[in-house]
């Protein structure tokens, strides 16, 4: 079994002996530091099968060694080069103790941030950009509580992510400013000498200029007349500045601090008792508790839709006679606006190309296959980003942690805890970002299950061709609604079934594990945490799928225009490649009353990303709208419910996939995965079509 050698270090009074005993469980050895009075305590612990030595540092304020704690630890740092240093921060008091680690991190890179007491800083109303914090540090930052064992999996899980590699690094570099030049000069005598080497070489070039005793002693030792040039340096970097440069390099090192703080640390206003007393009294019943919940749920991603799509309003509106304006909902919505500008930017962009002669083939592929890759991926992001406006306002206000408590006894019987609600919601939003969403669970076994769970519900996309077969299959609204509704809750149903069977055949267990969380106090959501919240997880899906989706558009275009005889200027598709690709998969979407190769095209396309389907479905109808292209297509309402449970239950998207691989680290796990939404997908589709068959449907 491999062994990772973990440091734990950090000031004191942040809770770092707490957390050392919380992860070793006890399983302590304790002696002496060699030639100090001052302890060593040292333990063991096991983590996905590595065993994870943890050697608890002295408790100090720097790495100067400017006393023996100090000492001990750089020394330790630099000649034992530990595999990873988990450096332990305060979360109610980040501009004190962010010191210590800006210390270590230019010292050694392997670093995890462990931000402990965040119960206690939620509390007091504190919010942390935790993505922006990792994003200034440049190494992973886990909110934990040590003292109530919250986020210990999570931190164990990126400890093995940096000791194993699989976490990308950045150095931190702190301006000294004016110091600078002399930092250069100082740096550039250690390289030409070949001195320190054990140390990084900026690193002992900041020290040797801050009077560093010790480092400046070991440079005596090994290069007399260069510690006699280094002190020379130090002493015209004095007159020159007119301030020591120990001043300087400290004042610089807190403006940084200040500079991470102001813009990832925001303090809100909190709720009066009485007031919180009342909701909870709403919110944690266990009768009006989960009501609540789905209600607070449902309504969320009433909005979201509604800004987004126009969906349920253009369907209401149309229903009750106002078919007008249910039509300009729906053009006016941020999907229809986006999808307009970039059908007139496509037109516009050929128009003003064919006439100056350019090859047929180049201007499709210019204003179709990459201008219309480019507004796919365009109309994602303004969607995602308010879903995630919606949601991070539910979540901040305190309300979405409620909810998970008041769910917690349903998921319960399908062997996971109310954090499972967490994951569900997002991947309404997104699927990928349900999956990676799993890390905040502490408990390994719940975070697979959920991960290999969460893509069954529906994401945005999903949504979007959902509501397109919906309109394009059925004029009634009341049917058009139907199927939307029952897909969704189909979906949610499916995701605790198989909750249930992954937890009790896969991984043998049926308990489900205890709900360990802190419950944040009420109060209104601060614009600056929404935006934390929505930026960061609308980043992660554009750098996760974005040039997927848009190499996805590029490549159908040429599988469509392009065919065995070079390409198809007559748009004769039926000789194209895309149609010799839909071949291949007709014998399997023949089962489920899809036998056309274009619907099997669509669903290898699909494979990508959902969106790929009405892609498809367009560039082969030549229609820009895709309800008018599946129309176009002869879809009938039993092939548009046999699409769409298809459709909804096989694998989500490649990014969903790759998501999975990392998350999950098990290649089998991944695969059972896709396996099982794909027996799903045909299962669900082929019964509900040959039923309806067999019904006299049509």
């Amino acid at each position: 079994m491999s062994e990772v050698l973990v440091a734990l270090a950090g000031s004191p009074n942040v809770g770092k002996s707490t957390l050392f005993n919380r992860i070793t469980g006890g399983d302590v050895h304790v002696a002496n530091w060699p030639g100090v009075t001052l302890q060593r305590a040292e333990g063991r612990t096991e983590h996905h099968g590595v065993v994870l030595r943890i050697v608890d540092l002295p408790g100090t304020y720097s790495l100067s060694a400017q006393d023996i704690g100090e000492r001990i630890a750089r020394e330790f740092i630099v000649e034992e080069k530990p595999d990873v240093i988990v450096i332990v921060v305060d979360a109610t008091s980040l501009e004190k103790s962010l010191y210590f680690a800006v210390m270590a991190l230019e010292l050694y890179q392997k670093a995890v941030i462990a931000l402990n007491m965040m119960d206690a800083a939620e509390k007091r109303g504190i919010h942390i950009d935790i993505e922006g914090l990792e994003s200034k540090l440049g190494v992973p930052v886990v909110p934990v509580s040590a003292l109530k064992g919250i986020g210990l999996g999570v931190l164990l899980d990126r400890i093995l992510d940096v000791a194993q590699g699989r976490m990308r690094i950045l150095p931190l570099k702190v301006d000294y400013n004016g110091l600078e030049p002399f930092i250069h000069e100082v740096e550039r005598l250690l390289r030409e000498r070949g001195i320190l080497k054990k140390y990084p070489c900026r690193w002992a070039a900041v020290r040797l200029l801050e009077g560093d005793e010790v480092l400046l002693d070991e440079l005596s030792k090994e290069d007399p007349e260069l510690a006699g040039k280094v002190r020379s340096i130090r002493e015209r970097a004095r007159i020159e500045l007119g301030e020591d440069p120990e001043r300087i390099a400290i004042s610089s090192r807190y403006s940084l601090i200040d500079e991470i703080v102001s813009s990832t640390v925001t303090r809100v206003r909190l709720a009066a008792p009485t007031l919180t007393e009342k909701l909870d009294q709403l919110m944690l019943h266990p009768v009006t508790g989960p009501i609540s919940s789905v209600l607070l749920i449902l309504f969320t991603f009433f909005l979201i839709f509604a800004v987004n799509t126009g969906f349920p309003l253009n369907i209401l509106f149309d229903h009750m006679g106002y078919t007008e304006l249910a039509a300009l909902i729906e053009e006016y919505s941020l999907s229809g606006i986006l999808g307009s500008f970039f059908d007139w930017l496509s037109s516009a962009i050929s128009d003003w190309l064919t006439p100056m002669g350019y090859a047929d083939w180049l201007v499709g592929l210019i204003s179709d296959g990459i201008i219309g890759s480019i507004g796919t991926l365009a109309s994602f992001i303004p969607l995602l980003l308010m879903a995630y406006v919606f949601l991070g306002a539910m979540q901040d206000s305190g309300l979405f942690p409620r909810a998970a408590v008041s769910l917690d006894n349903l998921f319960r019987r399908f062997g996971l805890s109310g954090r499972a609600f967490f994951p569900a919601a997002l991947g309404m939003g997104c699927s990928v970002a349900a999956v990676v969403s799993t890390r905040a669970m502490d408990d390994d076994r719940e975070r697979m299950v959920t991960s290999m769970a969460s893509p069954l519900i529906p994401c945005q996309a999903r949504l979007l061709v959902l509501l397109a077969l919906a309109s394009a299959a059925f004029t009634n609204p009341l049917e058009q609604s139907a199927l939307t509704v029952s897909v969704y809750l189909l979906s949610f149903v499916l995701y605790l079934l198989t909750s249930k069977l992954l937890n009790k055949f896969l991984f043998k267990v049926e308990y489900a594990p205890d709900l360990v969380m802190e419950l944040p106090p009420y109060h209104r959501p601060s614009l600056r945490v929404i935006w934390w919240y929505a930026r960061s997880n609308t980043e992660h899906f554009v750098k996760k799928a974005g040039l997927l989706i848009f190499v996805l558009g590029v490549v159908t275009w040429f599988l469509l225009n392009f065919g065995p005889t070079g390409y198809l200027s007559q748009g004769d598709i039926s000789k194209s490649y895309a149609a010799i690709l839909g071949n291949l998969l007709t014998p399997v979407t023949s089962l489920i009353g899809l036998p056309d190769w274009k619907y099997a095209l669509a669903f290898e396309v699909g494979f990508v990303a959902k969106e790929g389907l009405l892609i498809t479905f367009s560039s082969i109808t030549g229609a820009a709208d895709p309800v008018e292209a599946l129309r176009s297509m002869g879809i009938t309402p039993l092939k548009a419910v046999s699409m769409a449970l298809a459709m909804n239950y096989y694998v989500p998207c490649l990014a969903t996939v790759a998501a999975l691989f990392s998350e999950l680290r098990i290649g089998k796990y991944v695969l059972l995965t896709v396996a099982i939404e794909i027996a799903l997908a045909l299962l669900l589709a082929g019964t509900a079509y040959w039923v309806g068959i067999l019904m006299g449907f049509s």
